[in-house]
């Protein structure tokens, strides 16, 4: 099933994910619009990261659909294209600096020059 473009960067479309008995998402649906800032908010368990985690492809889910950029996530793609997301714990590594964990970071995808990393960090306030 191919689902029609969009001016989202990502859909999730009546999502619903179980794992045995347990259902954790049921029928979610939302849409994250390009160059907004989302949050999503509920209790410890409510289903905060296993959507997440859906949304990244690190999770398929039970049934629904998620696409990123228009590309089905799982069908089209692995994993979410052109995207970033830190769930739960900061993945940055001990011990080095804010930058040197930025140009690790720079080298999963496209590289950035070391100026653009120093330009991200300044409009972060780094």
């Amino acid at each position: 099933m191919k689902t029609p473009p969009n001016n989202n960067a990502a859909t999730v479309d009546h999502v619903s994910m179980r794992f045995g008995k347990d259902t954790v998402l049921h029928k979610v649906s939302i849409a994250f619009q390009e160059g907004q800032i989302h949050g999503i908010i509920g209790r410890n368990g409510s289903g905060k990261t296993v959507l997440f985690k859906c949304i990244c492809g690190f999770l398929k889910p039970s049934t629904g659909i998620v696409t990123v950029f228009d590309r089905i996530v799982g069908k089209d793609v692995d994993f979410a294209p052109s995207t970033g997301m830190l769930i739960e714990a900061p993945g940055f590594l001990p011990g080095e600096s804010g930058f040197k964990n930025l140009r690790w970071l720079s080298r999963i995808g496209e590289r950035l020059s070391q100026e653009r990393l120093y330009e991200v960090m300044r409009l972060v306030g780094l």
